[in-house]
Protein backbone atom coordinates (compact mmCIF):
# COMPACT_ATOMS: atom_id res chain seq x y z
CA UNK A 1 0.00 0.00 0.00
CA UNK A 2 1.01 3.64 -0.36
CA UNK A 3 1.11 4.08 3.42
CA UNK A 4 3.53 1.19 3.90
CA UNK A 5 5.76 2.53 1.09
CA UNK A 6 6.00 5.87 2.91
CA UNK A 7 6.89 4.08 6.16
CA UNK A 8 9.73 2.24 4.44
CA UNK A 9 11.31 5.53 3.39
CA UNK A 10 11.08 7.39 6.70
CA UNK A 11 12.29 6.61 10.20
CA UNK A 12 11.93 8.29 13.56
CA UNK A 13 13.83 6.43 16.25
CA UNK A 14 14.84 7.28 19.81
CA UNK A 15 18.19 5.75 20.75
CA UNK A 16 18.79 4.65 24.32
CA UNK A 17 21.08 6.63 26.56
CA UNK A 18 24.65 5.51 25.91
CA UNK A 19 27.49 5.82 28.44
CA UNK A 20 30.61 6.70 26.46
CA UNK A 21 34.07 6.22 27.94
CA UNK A 22 37.52 6.99 26.53
CA UNK A 23 37.77 5.84 22.92
CA UNK A 24 35.21 5.57 20.10
CA UNK A 25 31.73 4.10 20.48
CA UNK A 26 28.68 3.90 18.23
CA UNK A 27 25.84 5.85 19.84
CA UNK A 28 23.20 5.57 17.06
CA UNK A 29 22.79 3.78 13.75
CA UNK A 30 20.43 3.33 10.83
CA UNK A 31 20.34 0.97 7.87
CA UNK A 32 22.32 2.50 5.03
CA UNK A 33 20.47 0.23 2.58
CA UNK A 34 17.10 1.68 3.62
CA UNK A 35 17.99 5.33 4.21
CA UNK A 36 20.18 7.79 2.30
CA UNK A 37 20.19 10.66 4.79
CA UNK A 38 19.80 11.09 8.52
CA UNK A 39 19.48 13.84 11.09
CA UNK A 40 20.97 12.76 14.42
CA UNK A 41 19.61 15.09 17.14
CA UNK A 42 21.77 14.63 20.22
CA UNK A 43 22.54 15.69 23.78
CA UNK A 44 25.97 15.02 25.31
CA UNK A 45 26.35 15.48 29.06
CA UNK A 46 28.92 15.07 31.81
CA UNK A 47 28.16 16.82 35.11
CA UNK A 48 27.36 20.46 34.15
CA UNK A 49 29.00 20.23 30.70
CA UNK A 50 26.33 19.86 27.99
CA UNK A 51 26.26 19.98 24.18
CA UNK A 52 23.10 19.69 22.13
CA UNK A 53 22.63 19.82 18.41
CA UNK A 54 22.07 18.02 15.15
CA UNK A 55 24.44 16.13 12.89
CA UNK A 56 23.11 15.79 9.33
CA UNK A 57 24.71 13.17 7.08
CA UNK A 58 24.07 11.58 3.70
CA UNK A 59 25.85 8.77 1.87
CA UNK A 60 26.29 7.31 -1.61
CA UNK A 61 26.02 3.67 -0.56
CA UNK A 62 29.66 3.15 0.32
CA UNK A 63 30.79 6.22 2.26
CA UNK A 64 29.43 9.32 3.96
CA UNK A 65 29.58 12.12 1.41
CA UNK A 66 28.40 15.09 3.45
CA UNK A 67 28.01 16.01 7.09
CA UNK A 68 27.04 19.24 8.75
CA UNK A 69 26.79 19.88 12.47
CA UNK A 70 24.90 22.55 14.38
CA UNK A 71 25.56 22.70 18.14
CA UNK A 72 25.17 24.72 21.30
CA UNK A 73 27.54 24.18 24.22
CA UNK A 74 27.29 24.85 27.92
CA UNK A 75 30.56 24.37 29.79
CA UNK A 76 33.45 22.41 28.29
CA UNK A 77 32.52 19.58 25.93
CA UNK A 78 35.80 19.59 23.99
CA UNK A 79 36.54 16.00 25.14
CA UNK A 80 33.85 14.68 22.73
CA UNK A 81 33.96 14.56 18.93
CA UNK A 82 31.04 13.23 16.88
CA UNK A 83 31.39 11.69 13.42
CA UNK A 84 29.26 9.70 10.99
CA UNK A 85 30.63 6.65 9.16
CA UNK A 86 29.40 3.72 7.09
CA UNK A 87 30.10 0.45 8.90
CA UNK A 88 28.88 -2.73 7.28
CA UNK A 89 25.24 -2.13 6.37
CA UNK A 90 24.72 0.81 8.75
CA UNK A 91 25.34 4.54 8.89
CA UNK A 92 26.58 5.17 12.42
CA UNK A 93 26.89 8.22 14.64
CA UNK A 94 30.08 7.70 16.64
CA UNK A 95 31.37 9.53 19.68
CA UNK A 96 35.10 9.71 20.33
CA UNK A 97 36.04 10.87 23.82
CA UNK A 98 39.26 11.61 25.67
CA UNK A 99 37.68 11.10 29.11
CA UNK A 100 35.15 8.75 30.73
CA UNK A 101 31.51 9.06 31.80
CA UNK A 102 29.89 11.04 29.01
CA UNK A 103 26.18 10.42 28.49
CA UNK A 104 24.87 10.60 24.91
CA UNK A 105 21.19 10.49 23.92
CA UNK A 106 19.96 10.78 20.36
CA UNK A 107 16.87 11.01 18.22
CA UNK A 108 17.19 9.90 14.59
CA UNK A 109 15.13 11.20 11.70
CA UNK A 110 16.05 9.36 8.50
CA UNK A 111 14.85 9.50 4.92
Amino acid sequence: SAASDVYKRQLLDNQANTDVDTGTETVAEISSASFTAAFFDFVIKKTTNVRSGTVYACHDGTSVQFTETSTQDLGDTSDVTLSVVISGTNMELQATTTSDNWSVKSLIRAI
